[in-house]
């Protein structure tokens, strides 16, 4: 009978942990960085866009002779009307309106606060974003897919950084347990293995660290089942599990010629996983 002192028990790979938390980080920087585009960064753009527009716009409405409205009291109808129509019937006013009123929308600013303006305010505001432009270039405005595309990149990558948490959470709660004096394997679900209960030692998928433990018929808990063991996210397992094959499968006993079963379903690879 084995001294529970000399049970061993796997730990979780380094390099695996190593390399999860790298692709946590990573995942969960994009979705910060969607965040803040969408909250802040995009925003700020889009409003600075949209005022260089609105000068565009109070230059072309507040000129000699030019009788076009200036404020703009339901600005999203306003926008529905304009697109309406055929672009070329529309007036330079109109045109520019429709320019400063889609960079508010697309900035997410478009409120009748910022387009209801009466004409004494409009002047005064056309003086202050000609001085704050001056000749500056045109800023870039958002289209109307910009802001929303940052959403869907914080959702979906915050969900995958969430998956890999709890991923690397049920590893690091997980273990096998190895009794290297009668080479018994318990699962973490508390259900032993020995080499005589393995009729296969399945390397379909060895070259992505996988093996499957096909059980043989009989009176076993798993009898007929199969047992797949994540090699690359604990060790020693690896070690442990070669050691049950070669004691089921003594290559002393392999005839000249021939190969182990599960030898013969696939040849190792030269290296061993990591």
């Amino acid at each position: 009978m084995s001294d529970n002192a000399s049970i061993q028990r796997t730990k979780v790979s380094p390099k695996w942990l190593g390399k999860q938390m790298v692709f946590i980080v990573i995942v969960a920087g994009f979705a910060l960085w969607a965040l803040a585009d969408a909250v802040w960064i995009y925003p700020k753009r889009g409003e600075e866009a949209a005022e260089f527009l609105k000068l565009q716009y109070l230059k072309a409405t507040l000129a000699p002779g030019v009788l076009e409205k200036v404020g703009v009291e339901d600005p999203a109808t306003e926008i529905t009307t304009l697109r309406s129509r055929d672009r070329a019937s529309l007036s330079a006013v109109q045109k520019l309106r429709l320019e400063w009123l889609e960079a508010l929308r697309n900035a997410g600013k478009l409120t009748p606060e910022r387009t209801n303006l009466a004409a004494d305010v409009a002047r005064t505001e056309m003086d202050r974003l000609d001085k704050l432009f001056g000749k500056s270039a045109q800023p870039k405005p958002l289209s109307k897919f910009d802001i929303p595309l940052q959403w869907v990149i914080l959702v979906v990558c915050g969900a995958i950084a969430a998956a890999m948490v709890l991923v690397l959470l049920r590893t690091l709660g997980t273990s096998y347990a190895w009794d290297p004096a009668t080479q018994t394997l318990t699962l973490p679900n508390g259900t032993s293995l020995t080499p005589s209960d393995v009729e296969l030692f399945d390397k379909r998928k060895w070259d992505k660290f996988l093996i499957f433990l096909k059980i043989k018929a009989g009176s076993h808990a798993l009898a007929g089942s199969e047992v797949k063991l994540d090699l690359l996210r604990y060790v020693p397992l690896e070690d442990w599990v070669l050691e049950m094959e070669k004691t089921a499968f003594p290559p002393a006993e392999v005839p000249p010629g021939e190969a182990s079963p599960s030898a013969m379903l696939m040849t190792q690879p030269g290296s061993n996983p990591g």
